[in-house]
């Protein structure tokens, strides 16, 4: 009827995250089965503090763990120009991160700036990570290779980092490939998948990443 309130989603954007947790259960359940909801918490993230080289090779250490990801991934700083020029410049929305391979070595290079705004940076390396783990199966996964960057993100929800990529991209003031809307439908997903519940991510969340998370949830009743 005509007063049905709007989904977050369309239908067919719906379909296709279910197709990928699906692919998942399917094709790789020991990435499901070590999945955990992933906080922002020194529970998690004992990188050194300091917000340089150090503190970042830290957070991939870290995620890498919480992934269950095996691999040597160098980490190499972008040079970028210093904050106050590229403000001056309009230079702020330059690359945040790569992922770089050739089969046999693996390098991710990153802003520098973002590892003094955590919750960016953490966003930020965990995507770049995701392409390591997902390098062998892109081309297998549903909608193919063409679709990576926006699985990328997907599937780093997948291994729990939602409220890593929600609030992440609120803070950030960007969205990145997969919209706020469609990260709250894959969180909210992800959660009924490993028995949890808003409760466990909402305290860790700002209001209008709260506010998609609630309304994903409700529609997955």
């Amino acid at each position: 009827m005509f007063w049905r309130r709007k989904p977050l989603v369309s239908e067919e954007m719906r379909d296709w995250i279910v197709d990928h947790f699906d692919w998942v259960s399917t094709n790789r359940p020991q990435w499901h089965d070590q999945a955990r909801l992933v906080l922002p918490t020194k529970d998690f993230f004992d990188a050194p503090p300091g917000g340089g080289h150090e503190t970042a090779l830290g957070v991939l250490r870290n995620i890498q763990d919480l992934m269950g990801l095996d691999l040597r991934i160098d980490l190499q700083p972008l040079e970028v120009l210093p904050d106050d020029l590229r403000h001056q410049y309009g230079q702020m929305s330059e690359v945040a991160g790569t992922y770089m391979s050739d089969g046999e070595s693996r390098l991710i290079t990153y802003d520098p700036t973002l590892v003094r705004r955590p919750l960016t940076f953490l966003n930020t390396l965990a995507h770049e990570v995701m392409h390591a783990r997902l390098e062998e199966v892109a081309h297998l996964l549903p909608g193919g290779a063409e679709m990576h960057e926006l699985a990328t993100d997907l599937h780093t929800i997948i291994a729990g980092f939602g409220v890593i990529e929600l609030e992440g991209a609120e803070t950030a003031g960007w969205a990145g490939y997969m919209g706020q809307p469609s990260r709250a439908v894959a969180l909210a997903m992800f959660l009924k998948f490993h028995d949890l519940g808003p409760a466990d991510a909402l305290p860790h969340l700002s209001a209008r990443p709260a506010r998609w998370l609630r309304k994903a949830w409700a529609e997955e009743d």
